[in-house]
């Protein structure tokens, strides 16, 4: 059998890629759309057996920055390893092909690789290739309004839909601003970034860096219509409406949220209160495992782990949203 081998994208490839990711992404095929993949700025590479596309992975470039509560200074150049899609039809070439882009992703200076949003059992897959599995900085956060169409998503068994109602029941969601007011901007303004970055220094040891250029290429993502606002204590959030083309699923996203506690707090209320407003089934966000109190605060009591694999070499906590890991590009 020939070789596999892995290469930089070639662009005159576009309509075999595409064509390729619509096939073989099986619950994604949002993967597919064109307008995103010439949209996103990352590192793209393939991997070829026969002259045919039998794989295909992104790697994003992301600038991390270390925070004050971490008591070192510097950054670290994080490429996030994404849309990692493999023809299933041979298992060798396959695994061939998948191996090959993951140690492209690895060897790809000065970017570092990371991934998140692991399925739960590969961590030792991800040890023997040398990373770091960190399982206690990052969780995501929901509220479910109809957990029966969360559970049946999730393969669970609804008998556990009676203790969620009666769990949302006793873990109220505010539906009103009480530290200040919010509004609702279109656009980041250069002369914000200093508030943000300061606001993210104080709370965590390592976080992405927010300026208006990177936020305001994150909303220009195409297919997606952002919902954001600022808080006059100090913070801003934005969230969108999410429904998945493959499965029952409709959900409210909380892409990104900056801020103050009281702040962070009262913006969530914004996003709850949409949530019921549009008759989504639950709404979703993705924070700081520090953050679980203000979460909850907020409603959004159900929490749970999400690994990040990365180099060993960086020992301070990661704090990561939707936005940070480009983990918005799904539905």
């Amino acid at each position: 059998m020939s070789e596999v081998t892995v290469q930089d994208f070639d662009e005159s490839r576009a309509d075999e890629l595409l064509a390729f990711l619509t096939r073989w992404s099986g619950d994604h095929p949002e993967l597919g759309e064109g307008d995103i993949i010439r949209w996103q700025k990352c590192n793209r590479f393939m991997a070829l057996h026969e002259n045919r596309i039998v794989g295909y992975i992104a790697q994003i470039p992301h600038q991390f920055r270390y925070g004050a509560r971490s008591g070192r200074e510097g950054i670290e150049q994080i490429g996030w390893a994404v849309t990692l899609v493999l023809n299933m039809s041979d298992d060798k070439i396959r695994k061939s092909a998948g191996r090959g882009l993951l140690t492209r992703c690895e060897q790809n200076p000065p970017w570092q690789y990371a991934g998140v949003g692991m399925v739960p059992g590969i961590e030792k897959a991800y040890i023997r290739r040398g990373h770091a599995v960190c399982t206690d900085c990052s969780r995501s956060y929901a509220r479910f309004l109809q957990p029966e169409k969360a559970l049946a998503y999730e393969g669970k068994s609804l008998m556990y839909a009676p203790a969620i109602h009666m769990a949302n029941a006793l873990f109220r969601a505010p539906r009103k601003v009480k530290h200040g007011e919010v509004h609702k901007i279109g656009r980041f303004e250069p002369e914000w970034d200093t508030r943000w970055d300061d606001l993210l220094s104080r709370q965590y040891e390592l976080y992405g860096k927010r300026d208006a250029e990177y936020l305001n290429y994150k909303l220009a993502q195409p297919n997606r219509n952002y919902h954001v606002y600022t808080h006059t204590d100090g913070g801003y959030i934005v969230f969108r409406h999410a429904i998945r083309r493959i499965g029952d699923l409709n959900l409210v996203k909380v892409c990104d949220l900056v801020g103050t506690p009281p702040a962070r707090a009262d913006l969530l209320t914004l996003a709850v209160k949409y949530t019921y407003d549009v008759g989504a089934y639950g709404v979703v966000a993705m924070g700081a495992a520090s953050d679980r109190r203000t979460y909850r605060k907020a409603g959004l009591y159900i929490s749970r782990r999400y690994l990040i694999a990365m180099s060993p070499t960086i020992k301070a906590k990661m704090h990561i949203s939707f936005f940070d890991s480009d983990l918005d590009n799904l539905w």
